[in-house]
């Protein structure tokens, strides 16, 4: 090789037969890394890896990492950033350039740390997401924490590890122990601004996140924040810790995106609580005042309420959980009182359940239901076919009779005496019903807007029906000024 077309001290290569030739012939695996970071730096590197060029090149370093001359170890790590930068620039190629990257890695590298910069960090971060190892995930998590400012590289390294656990779930679960490294950072502050890097980076993964959320998403979440959050925080800033609770409400609202029940569950949103005794009431009462993310997991959460509330359903954990949220029960109340403004379907006990914040007793709800609903509903259906039999009584006393009197009457008398008998019933039946403050809805004939939980549609229910007809009308009942339907309008699609 002749020095003209190699100057060492820069491994600046004039000609791509010369540099190949560098490559092959070189004895530091050193010096190939500064060759070809110059080369991309001068973005001559596509003609070197060009065809066949690739392989021999990534061939080079795996026989330089393996040489074991004693720096073996930090040999591995350095290839592996090596093959990290070739696998950036070869795009579409990147099966070559890891096609013998497991002969590296018996075991977990050394520390990411060990290398020069932030690039080849990234580079050796990219190396290892293309390995399938079982250390990989605690490896890459653990690196994620340790390393400093190097943030391209911590993306890839979390991205990794959740892709390699499977879930978010298993992720935050198998990633909690690496926050126990932190302990050696002495500064609060300088602890915080590191674990809110580490937050935001996280959020940034789990944001663009597609996979499985896992079981008990929330759970697993709640754990991880207190495991990040439960050093001492008496120097810390309140607007980094601020940022960190934004991070992770932040993932509490993914998990929501990505499946959607989840936020019918108290155990999603469990990591406020954990949170606030992570950070203290005083510190709490402060942050959650700064926070931009808070107010949409209350609204997550009221929506949860509302669709409850329509299910006819109230849930005790799901209260708590909202009053954890906001400051007090007191503000819970007319929070939840506006949200259900325009739900005009909810049963009233369970709207007054919602919007009193459930502080309704289980002895207030017993004594309500030992009125009687399901008695009443049967006096309602009662009342509501002794009225439709009105007319057809009458008629029959008024325009049948007379006739049977004439042709029959022996029948003629059986026909009075029913028409009477049917008068003491429908007396008897709208005594009752007054007694238990039932009326009609006087909805028959009325065109109005369909609404399954108001409405009994004949034949059916069906989709796309907006606009019905009542045939029969409901019956209700005044529960100490609630008022409740105890037998549905029937009704038919208007069209």
């Amino acid at each position: 090789m002749e020095n003209k077309d190699i100057k060492i001290g820069l491994k600046v290569i004039l000609s791509v037969e010369a540099q190949m030739e560098f490559i092959q012939q070189a004895g530091d695996l050193r010096e190939v890394n500064a060759l070809l970071t110059r080369v991309m730096a001068k973005q001559k590197i596509q003609a070197l890896i060009k065809d066949s060029n690739l392989t021999t090149v990534c061939d080079a370093v795996m026989d330089l990492a393996l040489m074991g001359d004693g720096n073996d170890a930090e040999n591995r790590l350095l290839a592996a950033a090596v093959l990290g930068r070739l696998s950036a620039v070869a795009r579409g190629r990147e099966n070559e350039v890891f096609a013998r990257l497991p002969e590296l890695y018996d075991e977990p590298p050394l520390p990411i740390e060990e290398l020069a910069d932030g690039d080849e960090k990234y580079y050796a971060a990219l190396s290892f997401s293309a390995l399938k190892s079982s250390w990989i995930t605690e490896y890459c998590t653990t690196q994620a924490v340790l390393t400093d400012t190097a943030e391209k590289a911590r993306r890839v390294l979390l991205h990794t590890a959740l892709k390699s656990s499977g879930s978010l779930s298993m992720f935050w679960q198998q990633s909690q122990h690496s926050f126990e490294t932190l302990r050696v950072i002495e500064s609060d502050d300088t602890r915080y601004k590191r674990i809110r890097r580490i937050s935001s980076t996280m959020n940034e993964v789990v944001r663009v996140w597609e996979g499985e959320v896992g079981p008990d998403a929330g759970l697993a979440l709640a754990d991880w924040v207190a495991a990040m959050t439960k050093t001492s925080k008496k120097d810390a800033e309140t607007a980094v810790l601020t940022d960190i609770l934004d991070d992770a409400l932040a993932m509490l609202l993914r998990i929501i995106e990505l499946r959607f029940s989840h936020a019918l569950l108290a155990p999603t949103y469990i990591m406020l609580d954990k949170a606030r005794t992570a950070f203290g009431s005083v510190l709490w009462k402060e942050v959650i005042r700064h926070s931009n993310n808070l107010d949409k997991v209350r609204t997550a959460l009221k929506e949860a309420a509302l669709v409850l509330a329509r299910q006819n359903r109230t849930d005790k954990a799901v209260m708590d959980v909202l009053c954890s949220a906001y400051h007090s029960r007191a503000q819970v109340m007319p929070a939840i009182t506006a949200h259900f403004s325009d739900a005009h379907e909810i049963e009233p006990e369970v709207r007054a359940w919602w919007e009193q914040g459930g502080q309704i007793t289980e002895s207030q709800r017993k004594a309500e239901h030992r009125m009687g609903n399901s008695e009443d509903q049967q006096i309602g259906s009662l009342l509501i076919n002794v009225e439709e039999s009105k007319t057809v009584m009458e008629k029959l006393e008024r325009a049948v009779v007379p006739f049977l009197e004439i042709s029959d009457p022996p029948l003629a008398e059986t026909v009075k005496k029913a028409a009477a008998r049917y008068s003491e019933i429908a007396l008897a039946a709208r005594q009752l019903a007054t007694m238990r403050k039932l009326k009609h809805m006087d909805l028959k004939g009325a065109l109005l807007e369909y609404n399954p939980l108001q409405h009994e549609m004949l034949g059916g229910h069906q989709l796309g029906v907006r606009k019905i007809r009542v045939e029969r009308d409901g019956i209700q009942k005044d529960f100490g000024g609630k008022i409740k339907v105890l037998v549905k309008p029937r009704v038919t699609p208007a069209d």
